[in-house]
């Protein structure tokens, strides 16, 4: 016999279906995907993880890594100076708008649209198929330990728990924004 799903009962009647095994129908499947093991990501050694984290760290800094990453910027001939971009840590006492501005003034134009998240409807079929944006990295802005600040202009990431995602997810050269505190927590990090 197999085991039944009761649907109705009144009295000493019932309606039932055979369920909960892989041949009945609206039973479960028979060797179903294990959750865990789609959980556990691939470990990977601490030390290389340090030297992984340095070199994406250090790839931030250099221009032909940047214009690898950001297609919008590979043909264009500009020169990045001043790499990697440190500001001071007043910036994030500043409203959305100042910031904005601050930007700006830091930044080309073509390089502030490349910063600057922004996010479009996908064109075809894809919509309807659980991915109906598509959105570029755009910058990143590493603060300090205490440091906080809240907008949605950009990625915002702080120095205790940088990890590879952040820098380097897809390719590494991601343009990314310091602030003073965060120089001094990354050399104190990595001393």
């Amino acid at each position: 016999r197999i085991p039944r799903k009761i649907m109705s009962r009144r009295g000493s009647q019932f309606n039932w279906v055979g369920a909960t095994i892989p041949f009945a129908v609206g039973g479960r499947r028979t060797h179903p995907p294990k959750i865990l093991s789609m959980l556990n990501r691939k470990k990977i050694n601490k030390k290389e993880m340090k030297i992984a984290l340095i070199s994406a760290i250090s790839a931030t800094a250099n221009e032909k890594e940047m214009k690898k990453k950001y297609e919008r910027l590979k043909d264009e001939k500009i020169e990045i100076k001043n790499l990697p971009f440190i500001v001071e840590s007043k910036i994030l006492t500043l409203k959305t708008k100042e910031i904005l501005g601050s930007l700006k003034k830091i930044f080309d134009k073509k390089i502030l649209d490349v910063a600057l998240k922004n996010r479009k409807v996908r064109s075809g079929k894809g919509k309807s198929r659980g991915r109906k944006y598509k959105s570029n990295a755009g910058m990143i802005l590493v603060m300090g330990k205490d440091e906080k600040i809240k907008t949605n202009l950009f990625d915002i990431a702080n120095t205790k728990n940088l990890n590879l995602n952040d820098l380097a997810k897809g390719g590494q050269g991601r343009l990314v924004v310091y602030t003073e505190q965060a120089i001094k927590d990354l050399q104190e990090k990595f001393k």
